[in-house]
């Protein structure tokens, strides 16, 4: 089905999911010993499953029709004095979002790449 989406569009909209994410999962970790902080996430590839699935399979689908959300987190237990943020969870979230977000880069410069050759013939 991604293949009724413009690469370049999905690219840059999770570009901007992994960046949103990233300023998300810093204000988690800045957090962590502030009582009563509940703890956010970014929404956004469950609601672009859901559009896809939904999707024609002859129609084009937009990501950019979808758009990253910032949400409380009710999956954590809080502690006691109310905070709900886990460090060890964050910080593998923010190893899992660094990679995501270079390996978005690598594809999106291989892209530009074909691109560039096949403009200049090369």
């Amino acid at each position: 089905m991604l293949r009724n989406i413009p690469q370049g569009d999905l690219l840059c909209r999770l570009l901007e999911t992994c960046s949103l994410r990233q300023e998300v999962i810093a204000q988690n970790v800045a957090n962590v010993n502030t009582p009563g902080y509940q703890r956010r996430v970014v929404r956004f590839e469950e609601e672009l499953a859901r559009q896809l699935r939904s999707a024609p399979l002859t129609g084009r689908a937009s990501p950019l029709a979808v758009s990253p959300v910032v949400v409380l987190d009710t999956h954590n237990w809080p502690r006691a004095d109310g905070n709900t943020v886990d460090l060890a969870q964050e910080m593998g979230l923010l190893t899992r979002n660094s990679l995501l977000y270079q390996t978005y880069l690598q594809i999106l410069a291989l892209r530009l790449g074909e691109l560039r050759s096949a403009i200049t013939g090369r």
